[in-house]
């Protein structure tokens, strides 16, 4: 199993509210119908927001490459105090 690990600090708490939004509305939908696809969360805490999806990893690496292009195109620029940080991590 691979986890994808997504940290991000908004300008605000409402503009981190608007992420988590848009991620469940833009990365969502995209990461369910990929294959290995097992499960993801969005939390936010303040301005903090920390996005973690897990996958089957001999299938990640195919369907992570599109995701995370995806992310990097994303909207959520204009919000971010700081840029995203991503990892992947082996549970």
């Amino acid at each position: 199993m691979i986890a994808r690990v997504v940290r991000a600090t908004a300008r605000s708490e409402r503009e981190a509210q608007a992420m988590v939004t848009r991620w469940r509305r833009e990365i969502g939908p995209l990461e369910r119908c990929q294959p290995g696809f097992r499960g993801g969360v969005v939390l936010c805490d303040g301005p903090h927001v920390l996005a973690v999806s897990c996958w089957d990893e001999p299938r990640a690496g195919a369907a992570l490459d599109p995701l995370s292009l995806c992310v990097a195109r994303t909207t959520f620029a204009d919000l971010l105090a700081k840029p995203l940080s991503c990892r992947l991590r082996t549970l």
